[in-house]
């Protein structure tokens, strides 16, 4: 095992910083390709927030030296090949494929032991985001899977709901990183207030909350979903700077089916979701199976909006 953790790394720090480095590859691009197409120059520097922390857990023994030491040369790696990359183009020669490879392999390569970083959190058994206090999406397949075992063995039924704070694009861009994770927990000391003990939520990232509600029958599970819904409606969340800001949530629940896949629930709680979230937002939506015709009328009505 690559790493050996005692404390929790939040779920959206890997996930901001590969979107990130995304960014800043972007930039680079942009710069040699269509020279004078950005307002100012793109940085050589690759965004380290990640590498910062691992750096910390190494020098705390929470995590292999010798991963830290293998980031660190591959993001210095990185930036070298970004700045060769840049300086080459500075000179008005247009960019060799050389050069081009040599940092798209770079990138591939750091993003890819970020990725690997991210599977060693989830093998380590790392279940407890650091932001919300709620279960990462390490577990989740796992747990379905018991849960809809115990479903087709006992009879016993479960829902799954699918949660994402509305507008949350809007929210990142209005506030910094501690605003948005003071937003996070702010909903999830909400949804842990209003599920029972033996539920279980999880933070998925970027104002994504999945909740597994076990035991209950489904019109009883929509409406646990909407009283979540008016709660958080009527809670504005009080940041750390004295901004007051409302937010409101979209649900998608389904209803797990017996000696049937989890994915499947799964699915079909995410396109609630996704009809929620294009009725307009801050509603619970139950998924019903659909004919081809309704979903073709629902599409066709969708399109004349």
């Amino acid at each position: 095992m690559a790493v050996s953790y005692t404390q929790t790394l939040s779920v959206d720090m890997i996930v901001t910083e590969i979107e990130s480095l995304l960014d800043w590859r972007n930039q680079i691009m942009r710069q040699c390709f269509f020279p004078g197409s950005q307002t100012r120059p793109a940085d050589s520097q690759a965004t380290s927030t990640v590498l910062m922390w691992c750096k910390r857990g190494g020098e705390q023994g929470i995590i292999d030296r010798k991963l830290v030491e293998r980031m660190v040369m591959m993001h210095d790696e990185l930036c070298k090949a970004g700045k060769r990359f840049l300086d080459h183009c500075a000179t008005g020669v247009a960019p060799t494929l050389e050069l081009y490879d040599d940092f798209s392999a770079q990138f591939d390569a750091y993003v890819a032991q970020l990725r690997r970083l991210h599977q060693d959190v989830a093998d380590a058994g790392m279940a407890v985001d650091a932001v919300t206090g709620l279960r990462t999406a390490s577990g989740l397949r796992a747990d379905l899977k018991r849960e809809q075992d115990r479903y087709d063995r006992k009879g016993t039924p479960f829902s799954i709901a699918s949660i994402i704070i509305d507008k949350v694009s809007d929210l990142q861009q209005e506030h910094d990183r501690s605003g948005m994770e003071g937003i996070y927990a702010s909903v999830a000391q909400i949804v842990a207030r209003t599920i029972r003990s033996f539920d279980d939520a999880y933070f998925m990232g970027k104002g994504e909350y999945l909740l597994v509600l076990k035991h209950v029958e489904f019109m009883d599970a929509c409406a646990v979903m909407d009283r979540l819904r008016g709660e958080i409606e009527t809670t504005p969340v009080f940041l750390q700077d004295g901004k007051k800001v409302g937010i409101s949530l979209s649900c998608g629940i389904a209803e797990a089916l017996q000696r049937e896949e989890p994915d499947v629930a799964l699915q079909n709680a995410k396109t609630a979701l996704e009809q929620a979230r294009g009725d307009g937002g801050n509603r619970v939506v139950e998924f019903r199976e659909t004919s081809a015709l309704e979903q073709y009328a629902r599409d066709v009505n969708k399109g004349g909006a």
